[in-house]
């Protein structure tokens, strides 16, 4: 993609985004050579959610159709994709670049059930320019130029396998589980499957987990690549690491396990393709 003169509208379908931090975010694209465009309700308020269902349908919904639109950029996450699914389209007028994490899991689940929309896990515009780090600028800038993107080394944590291949799915395990029941579940089958999450105990990581293993969402996985669990605390006097109980867990799969990902809500979020053909070869993840 070329970047001068493509159009970014920005809406936030979730949590509030920092005025400032929106401010030099689009201030950031636009020195990219973007055209930027901000959804009319991205700055209203309503209790822990970016306006009124309605009012974020709306903006989405108008960028997504918008046939001159061609990124639509999620301002923040937080919560509340979760309220728009059922409103989205079958179709859009023209393919369609769609950038978030977090939160925006949800909203990935249902958009890749729709031709034309090409999704990328990467940084939400309320932290691109203050919060992630230079790396993660130029990557999620690098994706959207069509830059081959930099092997990354992986953590072996359990099994092995001299390559393995599938798209590259996943996101936030906590939205993941979320999702298992509804008609926008996903099937992770022959994936490489990335899980990231934040504030988070270590009851309710595993608890997400059965909750996916449960629905049948990682059947026949494989490969596991476990991103950034930030802030993710245990219990005063633990005898033993977030680490055991993610293996407890996903080790039943029978598909390799890797860590290391610097995807997440840390200060280093890479950007990849969701769905993307991907391989892990030699401890590096190819995508």
């Amino acid at each position: 993609m070329i970047v001068q003169g493509k159009r970014v509208a920005v809406v936030a379908p979730a949590g509030i985004p920092d005025r400032d931090n929106l401010t030099r975010a689009v201030s950031l694209l636009e020195s990219w050579g973007f055209s930027v465009s901000v959804g009319a309700h991205v700055a209203d308020r309503f209790r822990y959610l970016a306006g009124s269902h309605q009012d974020r349908i709306g903006d989405l919904l108008a960028a997504l159709s918008d046939p001159a639109v061609d990124i639509v950029w999620i301002a923040r996450a937080g919560y509340g994709s979760a309220h728009v699914l059922p409103a989205l389209p079958t179709t859009v007028p023209r393919n369609k670049t769609v950038i978030g994490f977090s939160d925006a899991t949800a909203l990935f689940c249902a958009l890749k059930q729709i031709p034309g929309i090409n999704v990328i896990h990467g940084p939400t515009l309320n932290g691109l320019a203050t919060k992630v780090d230079e790396e993660s600028r130029l990557s999620v800038l690098g994706v959207l130029t069509g830059v081959s993107p930099t092997p990354l080394p992986l953590e072996r944590l359990h099994g092995s396998a001299d390559s393995i291949r599938g798209p590259l799915v996943g996101g936030n395990l906590t939205v993941l589980a979320s999702m298992a029941g509804s008609r926008w579940q996903p099937r992770f089958r022959d994936s490489i499957v990335v899980l990231e999450d934040v504030t988070e105990l270590a009851y309710r990581i595993d608890r997400s987990i059965m909750t996916m293993r449960h629905a049948g969402i990682l059947d026949g996985v494989r490969a596991i690549v476990l991103g950034d669990f930030i802030r993710c605390p245990l219990p005063d006097g633990a005898n033993y690491l977030l680490t055991d109980v993610l293996l407890d867990v996903l080790a039943p799969l029978g598909a390799p396990i890797y860590g290391g990902l610097p995807v997440g809500h840390g200060q280093r979020n890479l950007s990849w393709v969701v769905g993307r053909p991907a391989e892990i070869r030699g401890g590096m993840l190819l995508r």
